[in-house]
C-alpha cells in the first residue's frame, strides 16, 4: 500500500513540472545581411541553464542550429558556426535564469528562411514550438522610390550626354569614317617660312642604317624604293625606313622635303618624322607607336594622311603637300608639320622626347617622284618676329610618355598618345628646286 501511494506522488510530481515553450504567433522578418532574435522563453518562468536548448531546422534534430547542455553551448551547425548564439529577446528580459532561450542569428542570407524549431528538454518533460524567418532584400520597402530615383538618375545622364554633344559638335567631322578618327578643325594661320629656316640644319641619310629595298642617292639626300622591290601586301610599306644621319638631343631643328619631280605627280605615298636613336628594326606597324619611340606623318595614297598617335587622327589635306617642312623642337616637346608651297601649319605632335632622336623617312612604293632632303640657306639678315611658330591652334590633349628604351622595337600595343594640333590656310610661296641626283641601291 505505502509503494502504490509513493509511485502516485511521483506521478503527480512530474506532472508539477512539466514545461511549456512560448514563440510568438506571426513569422519575424529580416533584411538579407542584418541580424535577428528568434524569441522563446519558457511559461511560467523557469531556470533553463540546467536544461537542454536546441534550436534546429525542420527535418534535422540531430545536427542543430545550436546546442546548449549541461551549463554551456555544445554544437553549433557548420554553416551558422560564428552567427549563431543565445541571446535576450529584450532589454527587460533575465536570460536563461528567467527561462528566456532565444536565438541571435548574425549576417542572415536568402539560405536562412524557413522554420526554425525551439526545443527546451529538462529531466522529466520537455516541449517545443516554431518560429517562421523570413528574409527580405534590403530594397524591398523602398522599390518605388528607387525605381524612381534611378529613373531620374537616367535621364539625368542622358541630358547631360546631350549637352556635352551639343557643346563640341563643332569638333565633329564631316565625311570622315565613323571611328575614332578625331580631326582637329582646320584654323587660318600663315607660315613664316624666314623664321622656321632660322633653325634650319643639315640632313643626310644614314647608308647604314638604309633598308636593303631602299635607293639613295650619292649625296644621300634623294630616297626612293629600288626597282627590285615586290610589295608583300596591300598596305603601306612600313618596314621601308631610312633614317637621319644626325642626332638631337636639345635645341629646335628645321628641315624641308621635297615630295614632287618636274613633270610629275606629287608622291601619294610617304612618312616623314623622327624617332629615337637605336630603334631601327620594324616588322610590322604595330611596332611603330609613340610608346616606342616614333613619332610622325603618313601619306597613305587614297587611304589619306593620319598620325601614329593613339588615338590616330586622320586628316584631309587639300592640296596635297608637294614639299613638307619639319620642325622638331626637342626641349619643348613639339613636332610640327609644314606646308612650304601652300604656306600653312598642317600639325604639331607634343610629346616628350628623352636620349638622341634622329629624323625619320621612308618613301613608300610605286610612286614616279622620289622622296629628297633640301638643302636650306639662312636669311642674310634674321627676320623680325612677327608672330609665334605656332598659333591660334586647336588642340586634343592626350597622355604622353615616350620609352627610354633604345633597344629593337617589338610589336606592342599602342600606350602612347600625343597632343595633336593642326591649321589650315592657303597662300603661295616658291622654293627653286635642287637639280636631280642620280640614285644608287645601299648595299
Amino acid at each position: 500500500m505505502l509503494s502504490i501511494i509513493i509511485v502516485l506522488l511521483n506521478l503527480l510530481i512530474e506532472t508539477s513540472v512539466s514545461l511549456t515553450v512560448v514563440v510568438p504567433p506571426d513569422p519575424i522578418e529580416a533584411h538579407v545581411g542584418s541580424t535577428v532574435i528568434l524569441p522563446c522563453w519558457i511559461s511560467p518562468p523557469e531556470n533553463a541553464e540546467a536544461l537542454e536548448i536546441r534550436w534546429y531546422r525542420q527535418g534535422h534534430f540531430n545536427n542543430p542550429v545550436l546546442l546548449y547542455n549541461q551549463g554551456k553551448i555544445q554544437d553549433i551547425q557548420d554553416c551558422f558556426r560564428n552567427r549563431s548564439s543565445l541571446t535576450l529577446r529584450s532589454d527587460q528580459s533575465g536570460g536563461l535564469e528567467d527561462g528566456d532561450v532565444s536565438l541571435r542569428l548574425e549576417k542572415l542570407t536568402f539560405q536562412d528562411e524557413g522554420s526554425f524549431h525551439c526545443y527546451v528538454s529538462g529531466e522529466h518533460s520537455y516541449d517545443k514550438k516554431e518560429v517562421v524567418l523570413k528574409i527580405t532584400s534590403p530594397s524591398d520597402s523602398s522599390g518605388p522610390w528607387m525605381a524612381l530615383f534611378l529613373i531620374l538618375l537616367i535621364c539625368v545622364l542622358l541630358g547631360l550626354f546631350g549637352l556635352i554633344l551639343y557643346k563640341y559638335r563643332h569638333k565633329l567631322t564631316d565625311g570622315e569614317e565613323e571611328t575614332l578618327e578625331r580631326l582637329i578643325k582646320a584654323v587660318v594661320e600663315d607660315m613664316n617660312t624666314e623664321e622656321l629656316r632660322e633653325h634650319a640644319v643639315e640632313i643626310t641619310i644614314d647608308r647604314e642604317r638604309l633598308h636593303p629595298d631602299l635607293m639613295v642617292s650619292k649625296d644621300c639626300k634623294m630616297l626612293r624604293d629600288s626597282d627590285e622591290y615586290k610589295p608583300t601586301g596591300e598596305g603601306f610599306p612600313y618596314q621601308l625606313c631610312a633614317y637621319g644621319a644626325q642626332r638631337f638631343t636639345s635645341g629646335r631643328h628645321y628641315w624641308e622635303v621635297e615630295l614632287v619631280r618636274e613633270n610629275s605627280p606629287p608622291k601619294i605615298f610617304w612618312m616623314i618624322g623622327v624617332v629615337k636613336h637605336g630603334n631601327f628594326i620594324i616588322r610590322d606597324s604595330s611596332a611603330l607607336t609613340a610608346s616606342a619611340g616614333f613619332w610622325f606623318l603618313c601619306s597613305d595614297g587614297p587611304r589619306g594622311f593620319y598620325t601614329n598617335t593613339d588615338p590616330p587622327v586622320k586628316l584631309s589635306l587639300t592640296p596635297r603637300p608637294e614639299r613638307l617642312g619639319v620642325l622638331f623642337d626637342y626641349d619643348d616637346g613639339q613636332l610640327s608639320f609644314y606646308n612650304v608651297t601652300e604656306r600653312k601649319h598642317l600639325l604639331t605632335i607634343s610629346s616628350r622626347f628623352s636620349g638622341s632622336v634622329v629624323p625619320l623617312f621612308n618613301p613608300g612604293a610605286g610612286d614616279e617622284s622620289p622622296l629628297k632632303i633640301l638643302d636650306l640657306p639662312k636669311p642674310v639678315e634674321p627676320a623680325e618676329p612677327s608672330q609665334p611658330l605656332l598659333s591660334n591652334m586647336v588642340t586634343v590633349e592626350l597622355d604622353v610618355k615616350a620609352s627610354d628604351n633604345p633597344e629593337t622595337v617589338e610589336p606592342a600595343e599602342p600606350s602612347q598618345a600625343s597632343h595633336i594640333s593642326t591649321s589650315d590656310e592657303s597662300s603661295a610661296v616658291g622654293i627653286s628646286n635642287s637639280s636631280d641626283t642620280r640614285l644608287t641601291k645601299a648595299v
